[in-house]
């Protein structure tokens, strides 16, 4: 994934699963960012692993933080980065 700045600065990306920990994360880092001018790039990152039922919800959460935040937000899957999901390795091998 590559993010363009707008200058100088410095891309971090904030593992994004939709929970409280990493929805207070970001929070924080925005305003430290804001209050001490860092100028950090923060982008959003969340992983799909391909489980039923399982990131539904999750996701809709990292969405309306990118929503609410007005931060760019990158959604990578399994199935894009390896061509499978964990769905499909227990269908093959079981649980």
């Amino acid at each position: 994934m590559r993010i363009t700045c707008k200058s100088d600065c410095v891309k971090v990306a904030i593992a994004a699963s939709g929970g409280k920990d990493s929805t207070v994360l970001a929070h924080i880092l925005i305003l430290l960012n804001q209050r001490y001018n860092y100028g950090l790039e923060l982008v959003l990152l969340s992983i799909d692993e391909g489980i039923t039922g399982y990131r539904d919800d999750s996701v809709e959460t990292v969405k309306k933080n990118q929503d609410d935040y007005q931060m760019p937000l990158k959604i990578l899957s399994y199935e894009e980065l390896y061509g499978w999901t964990m769905d499909l390795i227990v269908a093959q091998i079981g649980r």
